[in-house]
């Protein structure tokens, strides 16, 4: 039998969905697609029963919808090498230029003002990839110090030693020794954003853990810390696509190690005020 029920959203939309009850369900079951939301439930379960208990999953209900409409909206998942590369955090743009050269591969780039040479076979787009995100880890590299040497100098928090990679889902981490690892990617990020990521791990030095004094040690230097951590959540679209290190045989591009204290796409929220 199948029976049809609106769902209030957070959001303030209402959402149709369908109820589909058999005897050979034993469990109810929410199941979001590109059709929207269909509930298996078992017979015996009374039509309230079904609407309460969905109503209890609301807030996941929409946040799975959102995440499928992004996934609908996903750029080409292998799109050709970039001929420009902005970074948003240096307020820097640089002209990407591809030159052939003899052989069957992407041997490297030259770097010259506002512009990257990269030569190499005109059919290695994967080689030339690879060699965009060494120039991006050692643009990172050049930059990062110098900005989180700041940050340090502005909260007095000291750090044992700096170490920036291509990492796959963490922004940054914080050891228990002092040692802050960055993403290279963080180059992509607008400056108050990456210098949210820069301060998150240097309190991680003085609060290890996502407790209520770490949130306020935080606040303490990002007055703005509830805005800036919800955008957070949606930052890695800011991030093109070749970026991404891959894995081979070897492992991944630029390893990542295991921290103590990290700035991930989506974490520990900060505590309301």
């Amino acid at each position: 039998m199948t029976r049809f029920a609106h769902l209030p959203l957070p959001d303030g939309r209402l959402l149709a969905y369908r109820i589909r009850s058999s005897a050979r369900n034993r469990n109810l079951c929410l199941r979001i697609s590109v059709e929207g939301l269909t509930v298996s439930a078992p017979r015996w379960l009374g039509f309230s029963e079904i609407e309460a208990m969905v109503a209890g999953k609301s807030a996941w209900i929409a946040e799975r919808l959102e995440h499928l409409a992004r996934m609908q909206n996903l750029p080409d998942p292998d799109p050709p090498p970039p001929r420009t590369i902005v970074l948003p955090a240096l307020a820097e743009s640089w002209e990407v230029e591809y030159r052939d050269a003899p052989g069957n591969t992407t041997t490297g780039a030259t770097v010259l003002p506002g512009k990257i040479q990269v030569f190499g076979a005109t059919t290695d787009d994967a080689c030339r990839k690879a060699v965009l995100r060494q120039w991006l880890a050692l643009r990172a590299r050049e930059a990062l110090p110098h900005l989180l040497a700041d940050a340090a100098a502005e909260t007095g928090l000291c750090y044992s030693r700096l170490t920036v990679r291509n990492q796959r889902s963490r922004w940054g981490s914080c050891s228990a020794a002092g040692a802050i690892s960055l993403n290279c990617k963080l180059l992509f990020l607008e400056p108050d954003l990456m210098r949210y990521v820069l301060l998150h791990e240097l309190c991680h030095i003085q609060e290890h853990n996502h407790t209520g004094r770490f949130w306020d040690l935080l606040r303490k230097y990002t007055p703005d810390l509830e805005g800036l951590h919800g955008r957070m959540r949606n930052a890695w679209q800011q991030v093109p696509l070749w970026a991404h290190s891959v894995r081979n045989g070897t492992g991944a591009l630029f390893p990542s190690p295991t921290p103590c204290g990290s700035t991930r796409p989506s974490g520990p929220r900060p505590p309301k005020r």
